[in-house]
């Protein structure tokens, strides 16, 4: 994608809010600002929509989230250990599964409170960032450029990120602990899951850590190769709710992403006619 003249641009960036930018259609700087809002509350708005329902999270693979880091650990090494007992990770596996569901389920069902979040954000956009992020641009929060090449399609998405993203986290993780804690997959949350799967695994470490030198524990780290060092186990303390709001957020910018390249890839095909004159001047000044 090719950046409208670079020096019409410079002559926006210079004039008064009342000056018109002078390509098709007369686009001033109250369309810009006002179409770049519109494109983000379209698009917070339906990518909101889309995850707060059931299986928004869970049904879609590009966004589902899957399990901790350390709970990961814990699958890998509970089968390791099955050779010294059989059976220690069948209910760890199955648990973990559980776990999965509660954690796309708590995500879905903080989804639907976050679209209030971005409306400061998307209130205090600039008709200078406005202009930039039209173009392709990602302003930093000092008004200065982010370093880019080409064209950016997802500026106004990179841009909503910088300037939400901490205080959506402050705001977004309370949302997601209640979450967290409801009995969303049968009668179990997903705080409930992995405490149990946590203080589950951390038992088990401590019996391997108190029979590592027992027989049975010997016998089969010698079939296996190995020694009790080699594997790696130690107890398990991880944050779920930190855990669940990074990849809940990251679910929803992906979802605000696409519909910001859906409305830059045709701006024709939306209803909203400050969607068509604004992001419109743009497709007709760029070519892939």
């Amino acid at each position: 994608m090719k950046k409208i003249c670079l020096s019409v641009i410079a002559v926006v960036l210079f004039a008064s809010c009342d000056d018109m930018f002078q390509g098709d259609g007369d686009l001033s700087s109250s369309d810009i600002v006002k179409g770049l809002k519109t494109a983000l509350n379209v698009g917070t708005d339906s990518s909101t929509a889309m995850l707060s329902v059931a299986n928004g999270y869970y049904g879609d693979a590009a966004v589902k989230i899957l399990l901790p880091q350390e709970a990961q650990y814990i699958q890998e090494k509970a089968r390791l250990i099955d050779n010294f007992w059989p059976g220690t990770s069948d209910v760890i596996d199955a648990k973990l599964e559980q776990l999965i569901e509660s954690i796309n389920r708590s995500a879905e069902d903080a989804a639907k409170d976050a679209k209030p979040i971005f409306s400061q954000a998307i209130t205090d956009l600039s008709i200078v960032d406005g202009l930039r992020i039209l173009n392709g641009e990602v302003p930093d929060g000092d008004g200065d450029l982010k370093s880019s090449t080409g064209f950016d399609s997802l500026a106004a998405t990179t841009y909503l990120k910088v300037k939400t993203y901490d205080a959506l986290v402050g705001a977004y993780a309370p949302k997601v602990n209640a979450a967290l804690g409801k009995k969303l997959v049968g009668n179990a949350s997903a705080a409930s899951l992995w405490s149990d799967i946590v203080g589950r695994w951390n038992g088990i470490f401590q019996k391997c850590e108190n029979n590592k030198n027992s027989t049975v524990v010997k016998i089969a780290l010698v079939a296996m190769g190995k020694s009790y060092d080699d594997l790696n186990l130690h107890e398990v303390n991880t944050d779920l709710g930190e855990f669940t709001t990074q990849k809940a957020l990251d679910g929803l910018f992906l979802k605000v992403g696409d519909q910001e390249k859906a409305i830059r890839k045709n701006p024709f095909q939306w209803a909203s006619d400050i969607l068509r004159k604004v992001f419109g001047s743009v497709y007709e000044s760029v070519t892939d």
